[in-house]
């Protein structure tokens, strides 16, 4: 048998979208080294490593900090967030030089609010209703590990409003929505919470420890709703209420938000009454799709 020789190293191009005048760009691409399906799920799972690292907290990174912060080597960073800018998947900051989600990413991830039947879809109706009963600004959302999650919102007309975007991430422990998740789901939930974020104060007002937490959970569980006195942003106030599954669980959370010195006891009372009739509402329309997992 004759001398066998070592195989280079596979190299995958990946080519860059065209430039306006239609030409390609130059290719650029992620280095392998196998051309092995487990190789080739690395480099992606790489990839989505950078993308998930840029958060609400974080929303500019650089290279060198991105490899401390995910224990790899900055080439192999920096080549793959080559490959990332040419999709528009991230972008430099012109001035700062450091990396931030691209539009791509924005254009890909505003269409999860839009899937046909999603509960954001279901939703929009009962959460436009609930804007027009109570003035202010209305919106839904689900957890996601220890944060929650903003997938809808109707704005109130009222030029003194508070404002929520659709993707606004936000602790559990400074928002009413996050302490009825809390106190609605399985007991663990809070300590995880805690062990993520340290219940940090994020206003005076905030909730710092898991005891006073704790103590608000009997009467959001006696009332089926959580209030928010100004603990996540200094002068807004909420009131949310649980959208239930078939099975009992918290789902989503639909919160009316105002700012404080507008409401009063008793208009907060009212605020709260139809805000659970809204989320009461919505959830016997989510028991008409028992085979859908919303999110």
């Amino acid at each position: 048998m004759g001398n066998s020789r070592l195989q280079p190293a596979a190299r995958v191009l990946v080519s860059r979208p065209s430039q306006p005048d239609g030409r390609r760009r130059i290719q650029t691409g992620l280095r392998m080294n196998s051309t092995s399906p487990a190789s080739h799920r690395k480099t992606i799972d790489k990839a989505m490593q950078i993308m998930t690292a840029f958060t609400q907290d974080r929303p500019e990174l650089g290279v060198t900090e991105l490899a401390e912060r995910l224990g790899m080597h900055k080439s192999v960073v920096s080549r793959i967030a080559a490959t990332l800018k040419a999709w528009g998947m991230i972008e430099s900051n012109p001035v700062t030089g450091r990396l931030r989600v691209g539009s791509a990413a924005f254009r890909i991830g505003s269409l999860f609010s839009h899937h046909p039947n999603s509960l954001a879809d279901v939703a929009g109706p009962s959460l436009a209703d609930l804007v027009a009963q109570t003035h202010h600004s209305v919106h839904l959302s689900v957890r996601k590990g220890e944060r929650i999650l903003v997938v809808a919102t109707v704005e109130s007309p009222s030029a003194l409003r508070v404002i929520m975007r659709v993707g606004d991430e936000r602790a559990l422990h400074a928002t009413a929505a996050g302490k009825l998740f809390m106190a609605l789901s399985e007991p663990g939930l809070m300590r995880a919470a805690y062990r993520a974020s340290g219940f940090k104060a994020l206003t005076p007002q905030t909730i710092t420890t898991m005891a006073e937490m704790e103590r608000g959970f009997a009467r959001i569980r006696r009332e089926r709703a959580a209030h928010n006195r100004g603990e996540n942003t200094l002068g807004a106030g909420a009131v949310a209420a649980p959208v239930m599954s078939r099975a009992g669980e918290v789902i989503a959370a639909v919160s009316c938000v105002f700012p404080l010195h507008v409401v009063d006891a008793g208009q907060r009372s009212l605020i709260e009454k139809s805000t659970k009739a809204c989320a009461e509402k919505l959830s016997v329309k989510v028991a008409q799709f028992p085979q859908r997992t919303f999110a």
